[in-house]
């Protein structure tokens, strides 16, 4: 399986809740996993977490893709003052911008489905994603349990909220434990498919259905969320090999 791979809005560039410049003074590379808004490996919270599923496949590849572009834009910075301001831009803005946690969460869920869910906070946020009924019931995480690309996180008490950007694949073809990984793309191109041919991949689309399928998107199309969320994980080194 991939390796499991989160992303979310974390603290400013102080350290601090609140106070610092807006957009992201910490990002310095890109995928990026320093930042104020970053990826991580997954981790299970001192306070546990509750899982927070999408109903639906392309729902939860957009929402995993969402909190990808969020976290390499370094126009997105930190700051519960100004928390908002995200929901008033959106997750490609290119003005700089600030968020937290729940509302960046909340941000990938707008522009994954088109549907704004409302304002919550991390103490809210179970019964604020289940009531939009784009979400299933929580299900409280246990060590080992899968975890699949687009799930929310949030732990069991106010806290924090993540979002996995590379988890197990949502229907379709499962990928495998024996799985290689493509070589990491490096190149500055923004198309998948200029990537993969830099990597002398075969990027024809019924090729890039079977590496879609593998790495989260049973119903591959094309669109421009799906070719991103896949040259992210080309780009990270974690596309998985078909």
């Amino acid at each position: 399986m991939s390796k499991i791979i989160i992303g979310s809005a974390r603290i400013d560039e102080r350290g601090k809740l609140s106070g610092g410049s807006t957009g992201d003074q910490k990002q310095k590379t890109s995928p990026d996993y320093a930042g104020e808004v970053s990826l991580q490996n997954f981790y299970i919270h001192k306070k546990g977490w509750y899982i927070l599923r999408p109903k639906r496949d392309d729902h939860a590849t957009g929402i995993g893709a969402a909190m990808m572009t969020a976290c390499n834009n370094k126009n997105i910075g930190y700051d519960q003052n100004n928390r908002l301001d995200i929901i008033r831009k959106n997750v490609r803005t290119t003005i700089k911008t600030e968020c937290d946690c729940s509302s960046l969460v909340r941000a990938c869920i707008i522009d994954a489905t088109g549907k704004d869910v409302g304002n919550f906070t991390t103490a809210t946020e179970c019964a604020v994603l289940v009531g939009s009924g784009l979400f299933e019931p929580k299900i409280a995480y246990k060590n080992g349990m899968e975890l699949f690309t687009g799930d929310v996180l949030v732990t069991k008490t106010r806290g924090h909220t993540v979002v996995v950007v590379t988890g197990k694949a949502r229907g379709g073809e499962k990928p495998k434990t024996d799985s290689k990984y493509y070589p990491k793309y490096t190149g500055k191109s923004d198309s998948i498919i200029d990537a993969l041919v830099s990597l002398k991949v075969n990027a024809s689309k019924e090729n890039r259905k079977k590496i879609a399928a593998a790495n989260g998107i049973p119903d591959y199309t094309g669109t421009a969320k799906e070719n991103l969320f896949l040259l992210a994980l080309l780009r990270e080194g974690y596309l998985i090999r078909v």
